[in-house]
């Protein structure tokens, strides 16, 4: 109960943090919208004339667009890049007293912006759906539907580690953010943000797929699209797990090295 009371506190002010500075939040949403958009009308267009694309129909590619806009809200947050200003500037070192794990702190401050995010990408979704008439893939296949729900949660585990990962550099140099610009960068892309994977050519996608971003998004959709079987979906979920584990072992290992680094420089 403590371990809950904790935690459900960090993450009750980190909701509410998040609700203080609306305009941030409302910027941030208007980009998501913007790209959500574009996607659309360009995956429509390349549709206009056959109804497919690379082997997706129409509907299945309107559906991975704004699928995307989802998972994106609840996947990708940007909490665990305040760990690279807190150690910068000294704060790190009030948390390091605090009874409470720094790693589930972050985790669960993220989730609360992730939250927010993830009701209003719902909204997003719903009402341009209704605006724009689209039609959307379903899933009826029961197990396909609890898999996609398994690499979702992964996809949410593996994304924090590795992020919490390149925060971590910090520890090490003041310019931190560059890498984690990069990380973010390399990521989105890397991890079908903007388009499926696999419409690359086999040798790129086969070295993609080699990197643990593809788990983070390109997966769960191609589960929930029914485009990847139960076996192919389980060695996926199995790879997520492999890649969580070890990030979280090189977490561990960078932890105890960065706080014989750390000075408290700039408290």
């Amino acid at each position: 109960m403590m371990l809950c009371g904790k935690y459900g506190a960090v993450f009750l002010i980190s909701w509410q943090r998040e609700l203080e500075y609306r305009f941030n939040f409302v910027l941030g949403r208007l980009r998501n919208i913007v790209t959500m958009l574009l996607l659309y009308f360009v995956w429509v267009s390349l549709t206009e004339k056959t109804g497919t694309f690379a082997g997706y129909s129409r509907a299945e590619l309107i559906t991975y667009v704004f699928g995307i806009n989802i998972l994106r809200s609840l996947i990708l947050g940007t909490q665990s890049k305040q760990v690279v200003v807190d150690i910068n500037e000294g704060m790190f070192s009030a948390y390091l007293v605090m009874p409470m794990s720094h790693v589930l702190r972050a985790f669960f401050s993220e989730l609360a912006q992730r939250s927010i995010s993830f009701l209003t990408a719902i909204a997003e979704v719903a009402l341009f759906a209704l605006l724009l008439g689209v039609t959307f893939f379903v899933q009826r296949d029961g197990l396909l539907a609890l898999l996609f729900l398994v690499s979702l949660a992964m996809a949410v585990a593996l994304f924090f580690a590795l992020s919490y990962l390149i925060s971590l550099l910090a520890f090490w140099s003041r310019e931190a953010l560059g890498p984690r610009f990069l990380f973010d960068w390399v990521l989105e892309f890397a991890s079908g943000a903007y388009f499926p994977l696999d419409i690359l050519p086999a040798s790129v996608l086969a070295l993609v797929k080699a990197l643990p971003f593809a788990g983070i998004m390109y997966l769960p959709l191609q589960i929930y699209l029914g485009r990847v079987g139960p076996g192919g979906a389980v060695t996926g979920i199995l790879l997520q797990l492999f890649w969580t584990g070890i990030t979280s072992l090189i977490i561990l290992v960078a932890w105890k090295r960065g706080l014989r680094r750390y000075t408290g420089e700039g408290m």
